[in-house]
């Protein structure tokens, strides 16, 4: 039996399903558009770029949700799996989007100005960038406009940076069963670019890979350390273990890691830069064997000029593996710049006894830098731009300067300290400094000097008409120390540092400290009952320790504490301690009262020989 053809009878099924399918094509392609709204009318109140977002109230809704749980947590945790539709208007054009919340700590979170991270698709771009931040200005720092000359004064030095700047913004939220918009005026937001390929060309670098180690484990520990806090009603801080640099918990890894691994060149610059960083992370290379030292040095003084301490940070540092040189070279990051610095800040895996090579660079790069000119070649170029943003951003974030050109100034101060150590620990001729031989140590007045813990009192006696004062522990059960900061010296002298003391109410032992750049220290206690020097120790890169207690009568005794010390500036460190503690940690917790007097116009810093 012949079968009759069925070509008559599917032609019309075959036309109902392409129907279908367009239909249904169409649909999609309109609920695809629904994502992305237009952006609604906005009246701009600044001259500076504009940029508007725009969700759907069940995107925001999804962002909403997200916040509340940061902000029960103590912190922002996040995944691709947070990123909804938005549209992005910069200056008038839309853009299609994906945004999430952003930011770590829960100070990106405040007000109505949230953080948002920003992924633009269809390979468009803003300003050169697919992928970027906007933050509240100050979640960089209270001197936000630093952070924006921090950066600048990177890419001058042809170091790799990040496009940062300033924009006006809006936030607009669309309703799920109308045509009415929610619209938000939320001020200045800073714009800051995030890592990819786009980073280095923009920084005329070669593709290839960049590299940062995880966060997990950090984040982890300060969640755990939140919780434990807060059934204290205590600072997480308080719970938190900062001895975490452990290698196997924080883990190298790339930028965009799926593609890294998939891409046959990629990986392999991954895993040749991750040898390279890993070596010196354990300490198996030096930095010059991994690091290009003239960049890597140029970049910790400029950080250091900044005060842009917060970079330095294992969680904060991102490095480029340049190809061509087969080298690591430091990308600029989160310093949250502009604060004074309060000693000098190197690099983190630096091994101060095997990389000679890279200090010596870093000599060089700090003579340039802490040079006046330097800062004021820098200010000349940037600071008309400068004055332009702050206007604005005067106006909104009120009762803060925004920047402060003297805290650079002082931190030049602290670069020369560092160099001079530099130029005489490794003899270094061709640097030529303006260094004044130091002929006399000025002791700061009494008023300057910082008690922790303690408490300073002016008694009413005398001593040959010279002030008499009571220093006595306020807490027991703390670390408690007087301090007299900033004393310059000549490096790599040998000092003596003396005080004329008593024996007080409740304790007869007298703590005494010369510190440098911590661990560098010689410390003694002095019995001022029996008149001995009950021990000294030294510390770190300090030499020659020598004690000794003299006599001056009525009780009076002139203690001496001397020693090599090499440093350009020193901390003079005393107080009233107790026989159960260690020498080296005299200003430990005695959890008895204790007591000394003290001349303080006595106190002085002598050379021993010139």
């Amino acid at each position: 039996m012949q079968l009759k053809s069925s070509k008559k009878s599917s032609l019309p099924f075959l036309l109902t399903l392409l129907v279908l399918a367009a239909l249904l094509f169409s649909l999609g392609d309109n609920r695809k558009a629904d994502k992305f709204l237009e952006t609604p009318e906005f009246d701009q109140k600044t001259n500076l770029d504009l940029i508007q977002l725009t969700f759907s109230e069940k995107a925001f809704k999804k962002i909403k949700k997200k916040r509340l749980k940061a902000l029960s947590a103590g912190i922002l945790e996040t995944s691709d799996s947070d990123y909804v539709p938005v549209t992005v208007s910069f200056n008038g054009e839309d853009f299609r989007a994906e945004a999430r919340l952003k930011g770590d700590w829960t100070d990106h979170l405040k007000g109505e100005k949230w953080s948002f991270r920003i992924k633009l698709k269809n390979d468009k771009t803003i300003l050169g960038m697919r992928k970027f931040s906007i933050h509240h200005p100050q979640t960089r720092g209270h001197y936000y406009m630093a952070e924006w000359l921090y950066l600048k004064a990177v890419k001058r030095e042809d170091l790799i940076g990040l496009r940062y700047n300033f924009i006006e913004s809006a936030l607009h939220i669309k309703s799920k069963n109308s045509s009415n918009y929610e619209s938000r005026d939320v001020g200045i937001y800073a714009m800051e670019e995030t890592f990819d390929k786009r980073t280095l060309e923009s920084n005329g670098m070669k593709e290839s890979v960049i590299l940062k180690f995880s966060e997990q484990h950090w984040w982890d520990e300060v969640k755990k350390s939140i919780e434990v806090g807060s059934s204290y009603g205590s600072l997480w801080s308080d719970f938190m273990n900062y001895k975490l640099i452990d290698r196997a918990q924080f883990p190298i890894l790339p930028f965009s890691e799926e593609k890294t691994v998939l891409d046959g060149t990629m990986n392999g610059h991954f895993r040749t830069g991750k040898e390279l960083l890993e070596s010196v992370y354990t300490g198996e290379a030096t930095l010059d064997e991994a690091f290009d030292v003239q960049k890597l040095a140029k970049q910790n003084a400029i950080l250091n000029l900044f005060g842009a301490i917060h970079g330095t940070y294992i969680i904060n540092l991102r490095f480029y593996y340049n190809p061509i040189t087969s080298l690591l070279e430091p990308i600029a990051f989160d310093g949250d710049s502009g604060e004074k610095l309060p000693k000098y800040t190197h690099f983190m895996f630096l091994n101060k006894e095997k990389d000679s090579v890279y200090l010596k660079e870093l000599a060089y790069a700090l003579h340039e830098v802490s040079q006046p000119e330097y800062l004021n070649d820098l200010m000349a170029k940037h600071k008309p731009e400068m004055d332009e943003l702050l206007k604005p951003l005067k106006n909104e974030i009120k009762n803060s300067r925004g920047f402060l050109l003297a805290n650079l100034e002082y931190n030049q101060d602290i670069l020369r300290g560092e160099l001079q150590r530099l130029i005489d620990l490794y003899i270094i001729k061709d640097i030529k400094t303006e260094r004044n031989y130091i002929e006399e140590v000025k002791i700061p007045d009494v008023k300057t000097w910082i008690n922790n813990n303690n408490i300073l009192t002016q008694s009413n006696s005398k001593r040959k008409n010279k002030d008499v004062y009571n220093l006595s522990r306020d807490n027991i059960s703390a670390n408690a120390y007087t301090v007299i900061t900033n004393n310059k010296l000549n490096y790599g002298r040998t000092y003596s540092t003396s005080i004329i003391a008593k024996k007080g109410k409740t304790n007869n032992l007298l703590g005494f400290r010369t510190q440098g750049e911590y661990p560098n220290r010689v410390d003694a206690i002095f019995d001022l009952d029996k008149g001995v020097v009950k021990d000294q120790s030294i510390g770190g890169n300090f030499k020659d320790v020598n004690a000794t207690i003299k006599s001056l009568g009525n009780d009076w005794y002139l203690c001496t504490l001397s020693g090599k010390i090499m440093s350009s500036n020193v901390k003079i460190i005393l107080g009233p301690t107790i026989n159960e503690t260690d020498t080296g940690a005299w200003e430990g917790l005695t959890n008895k009262d204790c007591d000394i007097f003290i001349i303080p116009s006595s106190l002085s810093i002598e050379e021993n020989s010139k």
